[in-house]
């Protein structure tokens, strides 16, 4: 089989340029077009280089991270230790997809193409079938990656909270939501929405059970119920425009995150019901609860 090594050159540039994009997309670097050529151009030569010479694994291999470091400082103009490595790490996570949809797209469309070179498999890409790789290779990447980003963003705003009344403590998980906006209609307090059954060693269990019967006006003659001094926090949600919760006052609460929160001015939301469907938080908490307030700063 005839190689043309102008041909193997145009199709590793057009490849590369593909890949060091995708790599600025997916990673949010800049992007400097002339830059990526250049850097397009080194891949090429190096591919020529690498069919040519006979090289041995380890010589390869060294030469394969130092060229793939080159073409990341040129690329993206990056001379700082962890962007360079983030970079190369998005760089061979795309290449190695990327190579893997071709060498499979190759093998189902035309096996005949792939030749044994040395210790390689080296496969003759028709122009089409690499961006044809590069099209879905980018697609699949992207999906993940935006996966385990609302993955870890999620596990990144769920903090611990401890709630104080009475001389009694309970620590929980509670997840920051942005969208709550919560507060007593009275007293203006912040409002932290708390699953009932995370109450239990807090408030008194039967107080917990018959909270539904609470909330209708039912099981109100139990004496300990006035001790609570409960109040009605009216909310809108998707689905229940005119729901009520249960609200009390803790002595103050705790929010362990970068820096302790401490809150004694907030009103504790009954929830009953389930906030997480996979129990990784049983709370909710807003924006402004995670100010420490200036009383609780005075008292501190």
């Amino acid at each position: 089989m005839t190689i043309y090594l102008d041909i193997v050159f145009f199709e590793n540039l057009i490849l590369n340029y593909i890949i060091i994009l995708s790599t600025a997309i997916i990673s949010k670097s800049h992007i400097y077009l002339g830059r990526i050529i250049i850097a397009s151009s080194i891949g090429g030569i190096f591919a020529i280089l690498n069919y040519i010479a006979s090289l041995n694994l380890l010589t390869s291999f060294v030469l394969k991270i130092l060229i793939s470091i080159l073409i990341i400082i040129i690329a993206f103009r990056n001379y700082k230790y962890n962007s360079i490595i983030k970079q190369l790490i998005f760089f061979y996570l795309v290449s190695f997809t990327f190579g893997g949809i071709a060498f499979m797209l190759l093998f189902f469309i035309d096996p005949h193409k792939i030749i044994m070179k040395g210790n390689y498999f080296v496969g003759t890409y028709p122009i089409k079938v690499a961006i044809l790789s590069a099209v879905i290779g980018f697609i699949i990447i992207n999906i993940v990656t935006q996966l385990i980003k609302a993955r870890l963003n999620k596990k990144s705003m769920i903090y611990e909270l401890e709630i104080f009344y009475e001389g009694k403590s309970k620590k929980i998980k509670t997840m920051l939501d942005t969208g709550n906006l919560l507060k007593e209609p009275i007293s203006n307090a912040d409002v932290i929405i708390v699953e009932k059954e995370s109450l239990i060693g807090v408030l008194d269990e039967d107080i917990i059970k018959n909270i539904s019967q609470i909330l209708n006006g039912k099981w109100i003659d139990n004496s300990s119920i006035h001790s609570y001094k409960f109040k009605l926090i009216p909310f809108t949600s998707l689905g229940n425009e005119n729901g009520l919760l249960i609200g009390f006052k803790p002595d103050y609460v705790k929010i362990y995150k970068d820096e302790e929160v401490l809150r004694d001015d907030v009103i504790i939301g009954i929830y009953d019901g389930k906030l997480s469907k996979t129990n990784l938080y049983t709370s909710l908490i807003g924006l402004e609860i995670l100010k420490t307030s200036k009383k609780a700063r005075e008292t501190v």
